[in-house]
Order: C-alpha cells, then sequence, then structure tokens
C-alpha cells in the first residue's frame, strides 16, 4: 500500500495530470465550502430553543462545530469528484505503469456520477448516524479518530476499487475480488481518508486516491472462487 502511494505522489507532476489536478483542486474547494455552508445552516437552524442563553451558546460554538462537521464530511465529497476524473485519472496511470493492459472498456459517465451522488449520501448519512458515537468515542483517547477512519475508510476504499475495477470487470467480479481483499482494500480507503483531514494535501486527495487505487488494483490476489469458474 505505501508503495502504491509512492507511486502515485511521483506522478503528480504528469503534465497529463497537471490539468486534472487544478479541475480536482476547484471542484474539491467548491465542495468544502458548500459542506461547511450546509453544516452552519443545520447548526443555526437547530438553535430554536425556548431559552436564548442555549441559543446564543449554540451560535458561539458553531464556528468549531462547523469545522468539524466538514472535516467529519469532507470525506463524502470524493465520490463526487472521482466520478468525474476517474476515468482520466486511471487511463494516465495504466498507460504509464501498466501499458501490457491496453485500453479499458470504461464505464459511461453517468454512471459512474451516479455512483459518486449514492456514495455521497451513504457516508453523509452514515456519518450522521454515527455522530452520536463519535462524541462517546472522544472520551476514550484515540477511539474517535479510529472510529472515524474506520468506519469512512470502509466505505471509500470500496468506492474507489469499485469505480476503478469497473472498467475492466464485470460487477460480479468486482464484488468477488473487493471480498477477496477487503482488508487491504479497507486500509487502503482508511489511508485516503486520512489524508483527506490533512488542510491543502486534502484537496488532491481524490487525484492521489484514484491513482493509488489503480497501483492497489494491480496487487490484489484473485479470489477463490472467481465468478465462471467450476467449483
Amino acid at each position: 500500500m505505501i508503495r502504491a502511494f509512492e507511486l502515485a505522489v511521483g506522478q503528480l507532476g504528469d503534465p497529463r495530470l497537471r490539468g486534472i489536478v487544478w479541475q480536482s483542486l476547484a471542484l474539491s474547494l467548491v465542495l468544502q465550502v458548500a459542506l461547511g455552508v450546509l453544516a452552519w445552516w443545520a447548526l443555526q437552524s437547530f438553535a430554536t430553543f425556548q431559552w436564548s442563553w442555549l441559543n446564543e451558546a449554540i451560535r458561539w460554538l458553531g464556528g468549531g462545530a462547523v469545522l468539524v462537521l466538514a472535516l467529519m464530511l469532507f470525506p463524502a465529497s470524493f465520490g463526487i469528484v472521482i466520478s468525474i476524473f476517474m476515468e482520466k485519472i486511471a487511463d494516465i496511470v495504466e498507460s504509464t505503469h501498466y501499458p501490457q493492459l491496453g485500453p479499458a472498456r470504461g464505464i459511461p459517465v453517468w454512471t459512474g456520477i451516479w455512483s459518486g451522488i449514492l456514495f455521497l449520501v451513504t457516508l453523509i448519512v452514515l456519518n450522521l448516524v454515527m455522530l452520536p458515537f463519535y462524541i462517546v468515542a472522544l472520551f476514550v483517547a484515540g477511539l474517535g479518530a479510529l472510529l472515524f477512519y474506520g468506519v469512512n475508510g470502509w466505505l471509500t476504499g470500496r468506492e474507489y476499487y469499485e469505480q476503478v475495477a469497473l472498467r475492466r470487470r464485470d460487477p460480479a467480479e468486482v464484488r468477488a475480488w473487493r471480498k477477496a481483499n477487503a482488508g487491504t482494500l479497507w486500509l487502503t480507503g482508511a489511508a485516503i481518508v486520512f489524508l483527506g483531514t490533512i488542510p491543502i494535501l486534502n484537496l488532491i486527495v481524490p487525484v492521489l486516491g484514484v491513482a493509488a487505487m489503480v497501483h492497489i488494483a494491480q496487487t490484489l490476489k484473485p479470489p477463490f472462487n472467481p465468478p465462471g469458474r467450476p467449483r
């Protein structure tokens, strides 16, 4: 996994990736601001108690709360970004490191975007459901971060791998390979989410994550009973 990210970082200087990096930066920034505005609106809407001092306290704490919520929901923006740029990024990485694979059949643009939207909604809902557990886990050193990276890493690894793998495999094959390599994909997803919580760096994480996942996909072990193979 470390080698996959090293190769991904090393290719960020590729002229073919530069335009995609800048476009990804712009879109990631827009989504980050949108998530922050959404979190602020939700917080202000919540401050409608009868006690004015409580509403005032909620507003005073709003800045920190919005920052935390925006950070928590930032991984949810990954799906939208990769659904738009994934095909080009994967093609560039494969043409450089795995030319023997030949051109991928790809997936329809709208299929990728729809998948990204579903990923976005799923991640937001899941994190909101998990929010009480995150808060409780804050009282145990390190447990809150472990829970956050674990939950989001599982979904992110799954989404990134499926987007990359569906370019060359049927859905049944993708599911079989994903299940056979669940641990590796989970760790890779957690690493992507972790990088996504680092300011500045998080803006290029969608590009970096796709590039790394292309390398990860080439190192996975085959399933014990691949679809279509006689038992």
